[in-house]
């Protein structure tokens, strides 16, 4: 039986700043210069993302050009318009609330009335934080010391402007919505806690915009984004590395792009604190849900490799069997026909910054991300990266 040609997914995941890692990646895949594509350059159908990933995706998407170029494009946004102290005043993702410099400061504001604009807002976000927040306190019945928790909120001092403005600047939606590439961004429901996915046809508009703001909106960092009355917060509070929709979408090849190192990289502290405690935490939770997924792709391939044998009249054991009944729902039940898949795995060697790197979007830290992610894919080494192959 002759297989249909493979489709090649880019699954990219969340991690903020740390999305500069997966940039690297994608310069050495598209250039050819990785033994995970057999030196051969990369150009994929299929584009998956969350958080900094659905920016990432999105942004080789609207690039007509595709490939190496549109990697290196890439690559120019982020240390010409994303990074601290480059073409623009701060970052291109977000601004502090009541900075003084961005007001006086020329590079900063694109004309004093800008500056001035910014210091009203400001002033009137801050002016509805405190009265909202002490009406709050003043009528809510439960103990004091837990009315004093809710008084601070850290995404009322975040304003996210800067990365809508770099949304409209670097993405065209008409690029993206006529692109031969599939692209699916992986955003959460605030409310009921679920995976919304949007892709191609949501670009029109301001939908597709919105979706990309609310893939990357880090609860309790940035606001919630509103997506057509729905409540939208980071895809990744459900879904960081989105495998699955790359598979559902035909997938059969996937390059998985993770920005958080495999546990194992981690030095353990002899001295721990409380937040290197709890990202640390954090990082096994992710490593669990990923070995989770590679697992279920494993039971795809052994599944189908079993139901081969069967439809060819062979007989199989009671190991095989099992492995039938585990990825039958999978392999059987979903109304289309399975490949195998190959899953090469992307991991940084070493953690991408400190305790709140994520958010720092410096051009030394930046810099240094790109060259991780390029080491890490020209020495790719698919048994140290526990990746899936047929």
């Amino acid at each position: 039986m002759m297989r249909s040609p493979r489709r090649t997914a880019v699954v990219l995941s969340g991690g903020g700043a740390y999305g500069a890692f997966g940039v690297g990646v994608l310069k050495v895949l598209a250039a050819g210069k990785s033994p995970a594509t057999g030196y051969v350059p990369l150009d994929a159908d299929i584009w998956t993302g969350t958080s900094v990933g659905s920016f990432n995706a999105a942004a080789i998407v609207a690039d007509p050009r595709g490939g190496l170029p549109a990697a290196e494009r890439l690559e120019e946004i982020w240390t010409r318009k994303i990074c601290t102290g480059t073409e623009q005043c701060g970052n291109g993702i977000f601004r502090i609330r009541g900075d003084v410099a961005d007001y006086l400061t020329p590079t900063c504001a694109s004309s004093p009335r800008e500056a001035l604009s910014w210091a009203v807002n400001d002033g009137l976000t801050f002016g509805r934080y405190l009265i909202s927040r002490t009406a709050n306190f003043l009528a809510d019945s439960t103990p004091i010391e837990n009315r004093a928790l809710g008084l601070f909120d850290l995404g009322a001092f975040i304003d996210t402007s800067p990365l809508s403005s770099l949304l409209r600047e670097v993405i065209d939606p008409r690029e993206v919505l006529h692109s031969r590439r599939r692209l699916n961004i992986t955003a959460t429901n605030w409310v009921t806690g679920e995976a919304m996915q949007f892709d191609n046809a949501d670009f029109i508009g301001e939908r597709g915009f919105q979706a990309i703001r609310a893939s990357t909106a880090i609860p309790g960092v940035f606001e919630p984004v509103d997506v057509e009355g729905e409540t939208c917060v980071d895809g990744g509070v459900v879904q960081n590395t989105p495998l699955n929709p790359a598979i559902q979408l035909g997938a059969t090849e996937l390059h998985v792009v993770y920005l958080n190192p495999d546990p194992r990289y981690i030095p353990i502290l002899g001295s721990p604190n409380t937040i290197d405690t709890m990202l640390r935490v954090y990082f096994l939770m992710l490593a669990a849900k990923l070995s989770e997924d590679i697992e279920t792709a494993r039971w795809i391939n052994e599944g189908l490799d079993t139901l081969s044998k069967v439809r060819a009249g062979s007989s199989i054991d009671a190991e095989e069997a099992a492995e039938l009944v585990r990825s039958a729902s999978r392999v059987l039940g979903e109304g289309r026909a399975y490949q195998r898949l190959v899953i090469h795995r992307y991991f940084p060697h070493t953690t991408l910054g400190d305790d709140f790197g994520m958010l720092n979007f410096g051009l030394d830290q930046v810099l240094a991300m790109i060259d991780e992610g390029e080491h890490v894919t020209l020495t790719h080494d698919c048994q140290e990266n526990n990746c899936v192959l047929e």
